[in-house]
């Protein structure tokens, strides 16, 4: 019957690991002009996204005006190459409104030449979701006569967002430099379900089933600071940022696991669900450094950031428990590591006239994952990305309006390392490539 089960789970994946973006820091993009730079405009940023990418160039900025970043639609795709069986994928696509950006400054006398804005933004978000099932007569068990009638499912959904709201202060220390400060608070909510159900039923009556469901949620408030300074000397233009740890404010979720195997050798039954447990959210310093220099109809712009590497830690600290069916005593803990990482930007703008802009960049976006990590909130997002964008931006009537389109795309190999019975270590390895891609179309507005 061992030797059932596992053949059966050969032609079935059951374990399927938790995707998401949070091992990426460059996924979004904000603004309007900034966007289709690929937001390497750490040291040239010349609207109110600003407030994200450098607020010291705030004060040099000789007008601003409110800002609305509408990326009006994208459309997202994953695919799991071999996902479900051999030459089985599994494949995932929606078309979503993309992560807005929306910024203004507050008019206030009292300033005079200090800048004050107000901003909010998305900076992470995952929407992903597998489904599949088999219901079918399979003759896998040699002892058996006949077919075995086979029935399995998995459910696969992950929901994350992190939305960030700032209050930006911005001063001149001459008239070519200028320092500004950001206070953020964030507000993170995830939450994640699986389940995987697999049965199959001999011509003797006898069943072998296989239950395995894992899921969690959790909600985190936590506040940070970017700094940064601006300098403009004519046609050169420099940044350099900081952005700090975050300090958890309050937060709180719940975590459960469901273990069932029956029909086998050795049967077992694990199960458990903790509420009310508190949340902790870890960030990790970063330094970004950016320039830009117009010559001529051409204006070029380099940005980098160093992010520091994340130490592991409990995101849900989770009480131990006891097996129901061995007594071992397990842990439901949801952890996460970083490593550190550096990713770099270029972007170009051609300048047909004062009025007519035409802008491109690609940009990288490497994986924090920490390789061979055992954190379970995203330990194989580890796939590396290249964002690509292009537009136009153009005046109309009083507005700046900017169209353009990003292209982002990364894939990586992973093993899918199957336990089918913990006490004596059987497990099936299997290959798989996880691609991704990502269309976005933008159009913004500076009123």
């Amino acid at each position: 019957m061992k030797q059932f089960l596992k053949v059966l789970l050969v032609i079935f994946i059951i374990q399927f690991k938790l995707f998401s973006q949070d091992n990426n820091y460059w996924n979004i993009q904000y603004g309007t002009r900034s966007t289709l730079l690929g937001g390497a405009v750490i040291g040239s940023v010349s609207d109110l996204s600003a407030t994200f990418y450098n607020p010291g160039a705030i004060a040099l900025f000789p007008d601003i005006k409110f800002i609305l970043s509408a990326q009006v639609y994208q459309l997202d795709n994953y695919t799991i190459k071999d996902g479900a069986a051999e030459g089985v994928d599994l494949e995932y696509s929606s078309i979503i409104p993309s992560p807005n950006f929306v910024a203004f400054d507050f008019d206030f006398d009292f300033l005079g030449d200090d800048r004050l804005a107000f901003s909010i933004l998305t900076r992470q978000t995952t929407n992903l979701e597998f489904r599949t099932r088999i219901i079918d007569s399979i003759d896998v068990i040699s002892t058996s006569p006949g077919l075995e009638n086979f029935a399995g499912g998995i459910n696969y959904e992950k929901n994350s967002n992190d939305i960030w709201g700032g209050v930006t202060y911005s001063t001149k220390l001459s008239n070519t430099i200028g320092f500004g400060v950001t206070g953020y608070i964030s507000y993170r909510s995830n939450k994640f379900t699986s389940s995987t159900i697999l049965q199959a039923l001999q011509s003797n009556g006898e069943l072998a089933s296989f239950t395995d469901i894992k899921n969690y949620r959790f909600n985190n408030c936590r506040a940070l600071l970017k700094t940064g300074i601006g300098m403009v000397f004519n046609s050169l233009t420099l940044g350099l940022t900081v952005t700090t740890p975050s300090l958890n404010i309050f937060g709180d979720g719940s975590a459960g696991t469901h273990l069932f195997v029956s029909g086998v050798d050795t049967n077992q039954f694990s199960s458990n669900y903790q509420e009310e447990i508190k949340s902790l959210f870890n960030s990790s310093w970063a330094v970004g450094a950016g320039s830009a220099y117009r010559f001529g109809k051409v204006k070029i712009h380099l940005s980098a950031e160093w992010y520091d590497a994340i130490e592991k830690f409990n995101v849900l600290d989770t009480a131990p428990y006891t097996s129901q069916s061995s007594g071992e005593t397990l842990t439901n803990d949801l952890n996460h590591e970083a490593k550190s990482v550096v990713n770099f930007g270029f972007g170009a703008d051609y300048f047909l006239d004062d009025d007519l802009i035409l802008s491109a960049s690609v940009v990288s976006d490497y994986s924090a994952s920490v390789d061979g990590t055992t954190t379970n909130l995203s330990p194989y997002s580890s796939w590396d990305l290249l964002h690509i964008a292009g537009g136009t931006s153009f005046k109309f009537l009083k507005s700046l309006v900017t169209v353009g389109i990003v292209y982002s795309f990364g894939s990586q190999t992973f093993i899918n390392n199957i336990n089918i019975i913990p006490e004596d270590g059987s497990t099936i390895d299997r290959t798989s490539e996880f691609q991704y891609s990502q269309i976005k179309v933008l159009l913004g507005f500076e009123l």
